[in-house]
């Protein structure tokens, strides 16, 4: 590397060389080099020159050899990579575009810089700055949080990434601005109750929709994609393997990937066949609603609780905790419950048991430290022989 004046056809000039090697496996050697001319009233610009393709080597020379890439670099080869299906799992493509798109456009800073320079304090200031300037949300930052730590994971397996043993960001909180646990969003029996009465007092269009959800826990992508085909009314049994993907407007596999049977009670017997008459030469087993496909099964939700004074924020989701919470109130066992609904972490499952309150109900029971009326008496009694 040298910036040195020298003659070029009996001319004066500049002359600015940079060279780089790159050690590539097998013991070859790639030769990187540079080399410009200046006019002699350039020295400057030939010495700036001279350090910036010394910087522009230095990364070719990091890119051929396969390590300590810029974190851009790195994200573009977990793209490809994942695509291809060569990360170690299997990623949706819409999932993995999620990931890709929220990494470029909260981590630009990030691109242009090796990925072993990225400190925690980087990851703290690129999570500010999530926060702050793009009002990212609690859900937001941790998603973030989670892209990079795929990204950055998967690069140091492959020895993209050396020098570090883990994601900038890894291990770091992300405060709520209020910690305070929230109640999530649940119907009572009474609110389930006026619900379907009031629906099917008017023949509302997603009575049969609404009744399904609480009557079985699925999910509605999964009751969206049920067929005739799939509902066994002899074996009163409903397997589910099939769910609707909404973005992608296509049917998929259920959300945690494998098959289940959920049992026909005698109330959802009932309402199969109504719903016979109602669909029961179409493929699908209930009606097309307006503006489930859509997105908007939560507004219709809401919209129709509230004109009957139940203004609780709710989504279509909630129909699906009261079918575990209630159930698990009225005895049945956990693990049934979560083997019907296809709940596959207990985690996000024992929020339901917490719901319901089994986990503590009869515990209290035998804890008894109010006075009895015979108690009352006798103490009443012992005062009168006192004072006379």
């Amino acid at each position: 590397m040298s910036v040195k004046q020298v003659e070029v056809n009996g001319k004066q000039y500049w002359r600015m060389y940079v060279c780089e090697r790159a050690k590539l496996p097998g013991g070859k050697v790639k030769k990187l080099q540079k080399n410009l001319l200046f006019e002699l009233n350039e020295k400057d610009v030939a010495l700036r020159e001279e350090k910036s393709w010394k910087r522009k080597l230095l990364k070719q020379a990091s890119k051929a050899e396969g390590h300590d890439l810029e974190f851009g670099e790195v994200v573009h080869r977990f793209k490809v990579f994942a695509e291809a299906g060569y990360i170690g799992r299997k990623m949706e493509k819409q999932t993995l575009n999620d990931h890709i798109n929220r990494i470029n456009r909260l981590c630009a800073p990030w691109m242009d810089v090796i990925c072993s320079q990225l400190t925690r304090g980087d990851g703290r200031e690129i999570l500010r700055v999530a926060k702050e300037k793009h009002n990212a949300s609690i859900t937001l930052q941790r998603k973030l949080k989670t892209s990079i730590n795929m990204v950055f994971t998967w690069g140091i397996e492959e020895k993209l990434i050396k020098g570090v043993h883990q994601s900038p960001v890894f291990g770091l909180q992300i405060e709520d601005d209020d910690e305070t646990e929230k109640v999530p969003p649940i119907l009572t029996l009474a609110q389930v109750k006026i619900l379907l009465v009031e629906a099917k007092g008017v023949n509302h269009p997603w009575y049969p929709i609404w009744a399904f959800a609480l009557l079985t826990g699925m999910r509605s992508g999964e009751l969206f994609a049920l067929k005739w085909s799939s509902i066994d009314l002899d074996n009163r049994l409903i397997r589910v393997y099939e769910s609707y993907a909404w973005r992608k407007k296509k049917t998929k596999s259920t959300k945690a990937g494998y098959w289940r049977n959920v049992p026909i009670s005698d109330q959802l017997f009932k309402l199969i066949v109504e719903l016979k008459s109602l669909t029961g030469h179409c493929e699908y087993a209930l009606p097309r609603a307006n503006g489930w496909e859509d997105g908007y099964a939560a507004k219709h939700l809401r919209e129709f609780l509230k004109r009957h004074g139940i203004d609780d924020y709710v989504v279509f989701h909630t129909l699906r905790a009261c079918f575990a919470t209630h159930l698990l109130a009225s005895g049945a066992e956990p693990a049934k419950v979560m083997k019907i609904g296809g709940w596959k972490d207990f985690k996000t499952f024992e929020i339901y048991i917490r719901l319901a309150g089994v986990d503590v109900l009869g515990v209290t029971d035998k804890l008894k430290v109010l006075p009895t009326e015979a108690a009352i008496l006798n103490h009443v009694r012992d005062l009168y022989e006192i004072s006379s």
